[in-house]
């Protein structure tokens, strides 16, 4: 995806974003429509661009190498658009973050472990030295914040990923730190330094404010370090706070709004069915026909939820199942079928949603899954 707005060389230390006014609400509104009017045709001509490949003759190798030589282009515009929406929604100021205990450490481990396979398939590591903290923010926005992070820094990154979590004693708060390099070792020290102020940067910016987190950037002799302060409760400081703080309810925080799904089914009426209850969440959603095309379409990197056609059922689903949650304990992998299969489901094996309850379930499934193990997901429009 393109980082396309316009910086200076150099960003400054602190983030800054647009101010309140009715320029910057009809900005945002654009930035909206623009996602809505934009990604939706995007998303069609993705759509029939693997019905095209998957009609391919088997021997037309020039006419598939075409077809996917337009599949990232029209990727990376349609998630452009999406970061658009997502950073108009969060500048518009509909958007109230709740104000909640939230276990940090927790959500982070998951976030970090579920981008691992994207760092992996660059030669990279997601190194994290985290300690307990718990944070007052939203437990929605919370996980999208942390991987806007990691999409910036993984974007960006010529080495690995350096995430630690310490905790400041006074101003109670929690520190989260993300470490890379900037250029390559063998890269001249008066380098041109790369634009770090996309829109990438732009949606960790909007999120941090909407949840109330300081953000901090240094870029300094090519290596960049990105600091989110989040306030926290130290009970052991035998300070005058509650216990158990009142929580602050959020609103239109959208948790999925952005995140990546893949659909996995040979038949156009699930991808319908299943696309008119994600999409309206504001999950980006990537349709595929196989199990052999899904598995090549993750070997880089896995979305943040998979949702399969039962009807695909059998040892090849089966294998690749238990590749993946092997690989990302937890992972959000929902079979929708007739019926439940025999035996109950460990959750480690996956989840489980009969067809005649996919409207009732799927969002349900979808919320339990994605929430931090131990700490439930409030679900807010």
């Amino acid at each position: 995806m393109p980082d396309d707005a316009p910086s200076p060389a150099q960003a400054p230390p602190v983030a800054s974003v647009a101010p309140a006014g009715d320029s910057a609400t009809d900005l945002a509104s654009l930035l909206v429509q623009l996602g809505s009017e934009v990604a939706a045709p995007l998303a069609q001509a993705l759509e029939r661009l693997h019905e095209q490949l998957a009609q391919a003759a088997p021997g037309d190798e020039a006419r598939s190498s075409a077809l996917v030589a337009l599949r990232d282009p029209l990727r990376r515009a349609r998630d452009a658009t999406l970061l658009a929406a997502q950073i108009g929604r969060l500048s518009s100021g509909r958007v109230v973050a709740a104000q909640e205990v939230c276990a940090l450490r927790l959500v982070l481990q998951q976030v970090v472990e579920s981008r691992r396979r994207e760092a992996g398939s660059r030669g990279l590591q997601l190194r994290l030295d985290a300690v307990d903290a718990e944070a007052l923010s939203d437990r929605a926005l919370l996980p999208s914040l942390l991987h806007a992070l990691l999409d910036w820094a993984l974007w960006h990154t010529r080495s690995s990923i350096e995430i630690s979590l310490s905790v400041g004693a006074w101003p109670a708060q929690a520190r989260l730190r993300c470490r890379f390099a900037l250029r390559d070792l063998d890269q001249a020290p008066n380098a041109q330094p790369p634009n770090l102020n996309g829109l990438r940067w732009m949606l960790v910016a909007h999120t941090a404010q909407a949840v109330g987190a300081q953000l901090r950037r240094e870029d300094e002799a090519g290596v960049c370090v990105t600091q989110l302060e989040f306030p926290m409760l130290r009970r052991d400081l035998h300070l005058d706070l509650p216990a158990s703080p009142e929580p602050v309810f959020g609103q239109d925080t959208q948790p999925f709004a952005g995140w990546q799904a893949m659909l996995v089914s040979a038949r156009p009426e699930f991808h319908r069915q299943v696309t008119a209850l994600m999409e309206p969440q504001g999950w980006a959603l990537d349709r595929v026909n196989s199990i052999d095309e899904a598995f090549q379409h993750c070997l880089d990197a896995l979305p943040q939820a998979i949702v399969v056609d039962g009807a695909l059922a059998g040892a090849d689903l089966q294998q690749w199942r238990t590749h993946v949650l092997a690989e990302a304990p937890g992972f959000c992998f929902i079979e929708v079928g007739p019926q439940a299969p025999a035996g109950a489901r460990r959750a480690e094996d996956g989840l489980f949603c009969a067809s005649g309850r996919l409207d009732a379930d799927l969002q349900r499934l979808l919320r339990e899954a994605l929430a931090p193990r131990g700490e439930g997901l409030t679900f807010r429009l």
